[in-house]
């Protein structure tokens, strides 16, 4: 057995017995942050099962691409518009000033760009936070539509400033190009508004109806198409594949019952996505943490700093009660993919040393360990 199969043949294993290690928890600790450790115990750094391979590597980067074309088929145009969207904006953007400041003042020493760092921490995992909620009961709830306003906007302003600031092109090359993607993703958007009545758009229903597999074959066909453009102008992927979700969101009649979404979920959630949070974790370099100890927590202390300290002001008319407004922030804090995806493509192009990767990665990882556990806590 050559080391792809056997590497690919640990991670389906540990994708297979995730929700059995995950029942003992009671909820209290995500899939995915599990998953990463079993990534982190099998990966080079430790028992040395799995090796990176470019099978994995690519495997890796559909379930990447998965993750953010679903978080794009989910976001409602209600929970960015509205006060609680409204909010929302107003509360990342302060994340990002607050950032800034402290990234300006703050002697972070060399091995990464201070902007790489402010990004990665002011995000919200929000697809972790959308499986808290729908467990918790409180999708509903006043807590739960600030949630979601927050954490949307807590995950589409750092993908947008990954495009923009991250970018190794000219900036005014940069503007221009996501501009284009932009609008194409726009021109797209607008199709179903202006041919719904159409005959010709009645014939390509029926055909996409007849079968289960057809509209999600469209729907990788559009995600495959808007990230090839995206790589062809130099705009980041994780630009393409959300604005393909958000796309695919506008030929959907109605999104909480579409067969097609829950195919496209089954499908994502059943391998390619647990097997990107598996190969994740089992690039953590275990050598530079157990070197920097201090690292993981000094970054989690930064998202919490970045991220939380200014929703816990700015949300006090909103959320009176302060343990309510305390749980807002823990779990708006969390966060995941946009410190994975900002580490993994700032080592790649040179501009970010592996140990602070290892400890922007440790810190995220933290995040999704400990502060939805003490949401919990304090809701009881």
């Amino acid at each position: 057995m050559t080391t792809g199969l056997q590497g690919l043949l640990v991670v389906v294993t540990l994708v297979a017995l995730a929700p059995f290690l995950a029942r003992p928890f009671g909820g209290r600790v995500p899939t995915v942050a599990l998953l990463m450790l079993g990534g982190i115990a099998v990966g080079p750094s430790a028992l040395g099962w799995l090796q990176p391979s470019p099978a994995l590597d690519l495997f890796a980067k559909i379930g990447l691409g998965l993750i953010f074309a679903l978080i794009g088929l989910t976001i409602d145009q209600q929970t960015l518009g509205g006060p609680a969207g409204r909010l929302g904006g107003l509360g990342w953007l302060a994340t990002l000033g607050v950032g800034i400041l402290l990234a300006t003042a703050l002697p972070l020493g060399g091995g990464l760009r201070p902007v790489a760092l402010v990004v990665a921490l002011s995000s919200t995992a929000l697809s972790t936070l959308l499986v808290i909620l729908k467990e918790s009961g409180e999708w509903e709830s006043p807590l739960g539509r600030l949630l979601l306003s927050a954490g949307t906007w807590g995950q589409l302003g750092p993908v947008l400033a990954v495009a923009l600031l991250l970018g190794s092109a000219d900036p005014r090359t940069t503007v221009l190009s996501v501009g284009l993607v932009g609008l194409v993703a726009w021109l797209l958007a607008t199709v179903p508004g202006r041919i719904s009545h159409s005959q010709g758009w009645a014939w390509m229903s029926s055909v996409a109806g007849a079968a289960l597999a057809t509209p999600l074959q469209l729907l990788y066909l559009l995600i495959v198409g808007l990230i090839a453009l995206s790589v062809s102008l130099g705009v980041d992927i994780l630009m393409g594949t959300i604005l393909a979700g958000l796309v695919m969101r506008r030929y959907i009649a109605d999104p909480q019952t579409s067969a097609m979404l829950q195919q496209l979920e089954a499908a994502a959630y059943s391998l390619f996505v647990p097997l990107f949070f598996v190969v994740a974790g089992s690039r953590l370099d275990l050598a530079s943490v157990a070197t920097h100890p201090w690292g993981p927590l000094l970054c989690l202390a930064g998202i919490l700093l970045i991220r939380g300290a200014p929703q816990f002001l700015l949300y006090r008319r909103a959320l009176p009660d302060r343990g309510e407004r305390l749980r807002f922030c823990l779990l708006v804090s969390q966060s995941l993919n946009l410190p994975i995806v900002v580490g993994y493509l700032e080592v790649q192009a040179g501009l970010m040393s592996p140990q602070v990767e290892a400890a922007l990665v440790g810190g995220s990882l933290l995040s999704v360990l400990l502060l939805p556990a003490a949401a919990l806590a304090l809701r009881r």
